[in-house]
């Protein structure tokens, strides 16, 4: 490597919402640290944390003892909290998650056992009669209410984490890719091309992976057994399909299929001016690609119409499509959250956020506190 252009505290890499967070909340707690963001996009939140379906999570789903329920149970209300604190476009509609035959009620109310002992707040069980009063245009033989879900404006949420962190003092740089890693004696020497491709270096005593899709690739370059350790990522690609205007108004909360094994279901998406999409779907990929694939528009419309009967074939339009980096492949047992300080791997002030897809963004404030205690 050529000689060092500059010597900085903390280096985060990737500024997603979940980078963006925790430079916020070290920018506030390590006053006076130098923090420097490394983003290799224009702009921040290019890829999984603007590609999604924008929605507060309540913690329903996964085991208690897991990362991605514990940092989704206390990311929830503090996320809320600073929504309406500072003005950040969001609204708590409540989730209904609907079950359509037998085998899909036994599997409901399996989840709502889960969600009782997670401890997420005011969940449910309502009957058919109930269903019908809260959503009249949906079709479930019972359902489970969750108050506490939402949607929030991802972009401004970006965007008010970017702003503060740089109020404060760090230094957010776009068009900044990795491309070396090297461990010296007091932290980390990290070779950057910048966006005229000139090489530069970052010598930095605290190095934090939060490199979304490419955080394998960052914990490779690290010296990190990417298969042997359980860190390579599965790009899993999910897409949606937009919901003619003609039905704008029809639902007031977001409302769910039971899930599958690998991901939540292809769910009614609100957004915030009331716009209304079908997904995501669950496809692994080998590349990352935004494109919609309209031959599944058919397979959407068929398991949308189980719970939504008033769809109709064409209301259906490619909208949007999201890439999840989840850490097995399809029929491999479920992986958690790696967030994980390396020091006993030889690898000291290095933290690694690997495999942050659903519920990340709802936990994104309580995984940067997780960060400020791992420091």
């Amino acid at each position: 490597m050529m000689g060092l252009v500059d010597r900085v505290d903390i280096v985060i890499i990737g500024a997603g919402v979940v980078g963006l967070a925790i430079a916020e909340l070290l920018a506030r707690t390590r006053r006076g640290s130098e923090i420097v963001v490394l983003e290799r996009h224009d702009g921040f939140g290019r890829e999984t944390s603007s590609r999604n379906s924008e929605v507060i999570h309540a913690g329903l789903y996964y085991r208690e003892d897991l990362l991605k329920t514990r940092l989704c149970i206390q990311g929830n209300p503090m996320l809320y909290e600073l929504c309406s604190k500072e003005g950040i476009p969001h609204r708590k509609t409540g989730k209904i998650i609907l079950a359509t035959d037998e085998a899909e009620q036994e599997q409901l109310h399996g989840i709502f056992r889960q969600a009782q002992t997670n401890g997420a707040a005011g969940v449910c069980m309502i009957s058919r009669e109930e269903v019908q009063t809260l959503e009249p245009y949906v079709f479930g033989l019972c359902g489970l209410y969750s108050p506490e879900s939402g949607i929030v404006d991802s972009h401004q949420l970006m965007k008010y984490f970017e702003q503060t962190a740089q109020s404060l003092g760090a230094t957010v740089a776009y068009g900044t890719e990795v491309i070396a890693l090297e461990k010296s004696v007091d932290g980390y020497v990290v070779e950057v091309s910048d966006a005229d491709g000139e090489p530069l270096q970052l010598e930095s005593g605290v190095l934090i992976n939060s490199a979304g899709l490419w955080a394998d690739r960052v914990a490779g370059m690290a010296g990190i057994d990417l298969d042997g350790e359980g860190y390579r990522i599965y790009p899993c690609k999910g897409e949606y399909f937009s919901v003619s205007s003609r039905h704008q108004g029809k639902l007031e909360r977001l409302v769910y299929p039971t899930p599958s094994p690998i991901h939540l279901g292809a769910h009614a998406v609100l957004s915030l001016d009331d716009r209304l999409k079908i997904g995501p779907n669950a496809v692994y990929v080998d590349e990352i690609s935004y494109d919609v694939d309209e031959a599944r528009l058919e397979s959407f419309f068929t398991k949308a119409k189980r719970f939504l009967p008033f769809l109709e074939l064409d209301d259906l339009a490619p909208d949007m499509a999201g890439i999840r980096p989840k850490l097995y492949r399809q029929g491999e047992p479920f992986r958690d959250f790696i967030i994980r300080e390396e020091g006993d791997r030889g690898l000291s002030g290095l933290i690694n956020l690997v495999g942050i897809e659903s519920p990340g963004l709802t936990s994104c404030m309580a995984i940067a506190q997780a960060v400020d205690k791992l420091l």
